[in-house]
């Protein structure tokens, strides 16, 4: 049994996380068999106004493309690292 040690006056102390209680509330919903009509309708008028191709987000990776510096060496170092500390998955653990 777990016992309260919060000293009297101070702020009590509250043993469930709300994080962790709105994200089994999220898992329950996203367990419901509901089909929400709004949002297919709202995602499909989103989509349709979405250019297939946006001139900004291709002009930053023209001038990304020929950048030197880019990715930075720090993050090119980085990922090497965690490349070369991960498992092999076609050895198998035994």
């Amino acid at each position: 049994m777990i016992t309260n040690t919060t000293p009297v006056g101070s702020t009590p102390i509250t043993l469930a996380d709300p994080r962790r209680v709105r994200a089994e509330r999220s898992d329950q919903a996203q367990n419901e068999d509901s089909l929400s009509i709004q949002s297919a309708v709202g995602l499909q008028n989103a989509l349709a106004v979405t250019p297939e191709i946006r001139p900004e987000v291709l002009a930053r990776a023209e001038k990304l493309a020929v950048d030197l510096n880019y990715p930075p060496r720090q993050i090119i170092e980085g990922i090497a690292h965690l490349i070369a500390l991960s498992r092999d998955p076609s050895i198998e653990q035994k």
